[in-house]
């Protein structure tokens, strides 16, 4: 059975406002109560001066805060991404958070007024029932909210590797990632057309190669590109210019696993592809010290 008894969602009473945009009506208390006994909620619009408050008086027993999880929130908030969902900030009838600590973090961060639904009364026994559910993965998020009409996590860890580039992937929140998909969805769509998943092009067809022939997409013959994928995928040179693709497909077999050496290995495809591409014969594999394929606004 639920915690929550069946309440209807209505605006802020304007009782509840004082000055500053506070819904604390009486200045000497900063906890905020409910006179109902029932769990009652109201859609709210946030300050960071309000947030910053119920921090500092109300959090009185919550999990440890994860700062960086708060500033993927916050920057959601401030580029105008963040969506008003039944999830928002919870009090017990004590007036103490049970929940939405980092929410209010986030606002804090990105100094900006978030609409939220806040409850009121709601009983601490409700922290056995909340965050308890499976966590959504990051595709699940996008094509349950219409963001994409088709994505794959293999398509995710591109965009990410991509993203990243010459340095660490990023962590995206959904928001960001149905902004940069739908930015970089045909260069990743070309990079897995011609890259495809497989036991023949095991330890070949990674995040981090896939990621510089994204990236690649943009500035080169897509003739091109495309030969050397298929190159690499085979492991045959017919010509003596792909004889540097042949070396990375041999190099990429012999290092194929551990996840830490995606770096190197998207360094030395970024080398390896930049030198087909100039139609030069390199006597060896070689690994490039700084980003061959920049992105439009790494470029500027």
């Amino acid at each position: 059975m639920s915690t929550f008894a069946a309440t209807s969602v209505v605006p802020v009473p304007p009782a509840l406002i004082a000055a500053g945009n506070s819904p604390m009506p009486v200045p000497a208390v900063t906890k905020p109560v409910a006179p109902a006994k029932e769990p009652t909620a109201n859609r709210m619009l946030i300050t960071p001066e309000m947030a910053r408050r119920w921090l500092a008086d109300c959090n009185v027993a919550n999990r440890h805060m994860v700062l960086s999880y708060c500033e993927r929130l916050a920057r959601d908030m401030k580029e105008g991404r963040w969506i008003l969902t039944h999830e928002g900030i919870a009090f017990d009838p004590q007036g103490r958070l049970l929940d939405g600590q980092q929410r209010l973090r986030a606002i804090v961060i990105a100094d900006v007024a978030v609409e939220m639904f806040v409850w009121l009364n709601v009983t601490p026994k409700a922290l056995l029932a909340i965050n308890i559910g499976r966590k959504r993965t990051l595709t699940d998020s996008l094509l349950l909210s219409s963001s994409v009409s088709k994505v794959s996590p293999q398509h995710l860890a591109t965009l990410r590797a991509m993203l990243g580039g010459f340095g660490a992937r990023p962590t995206l929140t959904t928001a960001e990632a149905a902004a940069e998909y739908q930015k970089h969805r045909e260069a990743i769509e070309f990079a897995h057309t011609f890259l495809p998943s497989g036991r023949t092009v095991k330890g070949i067809t990674l995040s981090c190669v896939r990621a510089v022939v994204s990236r690649a997409y943009y500035s080169a013959d897509l003739e091109r590109l495309g030969a050397f994928c298929q190159i690499l995928t085979q492991g045959m040179a017919n010509q003596p210019n792909h004889q540097v693709v042949v070396m990375l497909f041999q190099y990429l077999l012999r290092n194929a696993g551990s996840a830490r050496m995606d770096r190197e290995r998207y360094v030395k495809t970024a080398w390896a592809l930049q030198a087909f591409l100039r139609y030069e014969q390199p006597a060896r594999l070689m690994s490039s010290s700084q980003e061959l394929f920049p992105l439009a606004d790494e470029a500027k």
